[in-house]
């Protein structure tokens, strides 16, 4: 009997000597919060490194001379733009690590099969190749110049009312919106409100992943980042088609906005954070996932 019990202590102390941590490190952002009551609460780039400012409040830009306009609005919105950026690109970072996990063993982790099927369900597909292809984000410089185009540089009442950059139409009336002032065909039009900048920019990112109009040019921007190859493809995002990406290739190259695609967010507000997704014990016991 004591042999028995000695021999259940020295396999418990085996299992506990062969458990593996499995983590995960991923870059975390601690953005600043403001509001823009003035054009002086902009806050200007120094240079390419860029503070991540989210702006919780707006002002139209309308009444401001055209070169300053423009130079604000890029400030109000870049930041958050490169936020969005980061942010998926940090959801890819896991996507790839539950992908590589995969190719090792048959089963998945229980917080990365909850972090995986919630990406599934919120972008609208079923496989991890298709997955990727809808979390990569797309060049600054094209946010950059459809935001210009869809609030004619910060002069829309929807973007200072409701930090609504891109006019996204909203559809369902338990959400907050705001009612537009000419309908179409006796139909009410409702664009949605934001509570910032940053959930505008995150809004109109989740839409070109998700709706099926925009299926070439997420296929494209998996194999490139050039907006001369990818501008063309966003024909469908308005209902002027191609005169609408003429335009918006024009405004991208006459505002030299492809600069803005090698700004990044300050490494100062980035901090690198671990989390444990399991303990893979090394010793051959079944059923620990």
């Amino acid at each position: 009997m004591q042999l028995r019990f000695i021999s259940l202590i020295c396999l418990l102390l085996m299992c506990v000597s062969c458990t593996e941590r499995v983590i995960f490190t991923h870059e975390k952002v601690t953005p600043e919060y403001a509001e823009i009551v003035s054009k002086n609460d902009v806050h200007a780039f120094a240079d390419t490194l860029i503070t991540p400012y989210i702006y919780t409040k707006v002002i139209s830009l309308r009444m401001l001379p055209v070169k300053e306009k423009k130079q604000k609005f890029v400030e109000m919105l870049l930041p958050s733009v490169l936020l969005a950026q980061h942010n998926l690109n940090q959801k890819i970072k896991r996507v790839k690590h539950i992908e590589n996990w995969l190719t090792q063993y048959p089963n998945y982790i229980e917080s990365d099969s909850i972090f995986l099927f919630q990406l599934f369900e919120q972008y609208k597909c079923s496989e991890i190749s298709e997955l990727k292809k809808r979390l990569k984000p797309h060049p600054a410089s094209i946010v950059l110049g459809q935001a210009a185009l869809e609030s004619g540089w910060g002069s829309s009442r929807f973007f200072q009312e409701g930090n609504n950059v891109f006019g996204i139409w909203s559809y369902n009336k338990g959400e907050n919106r705001i009612k537009a002032l000419v309908g179409r065909d006796s139909t009410h039009i409702y664009v949605r409100k934001y509570s910032s900048i940053e959930e505008s920019v995150n809004d109109y990112y989740q839409t070109i992943a998700r709706v099926r109009a925009y299926k070439e040019f997420r296929l494209e921007r998996s194999n490139t980042n050039d907006p001369g190859k990818l501008v063309p493809l966003l024909h469908r995002y308005s209902e002027i088609g191609e005169a609408y990406t003429k335009k918006l290739n024009s405004l991208i190259k006459n505002n030299q906005l492809t600069q803005y695609d090698n700004y990044t967010i300050d490494d100062k507000y980035l901090q690198e954070e671990t989390i444990e997704l399991a303990q893979l014990n090394k010793f051959p016991l079944n059923n620990l996932y």
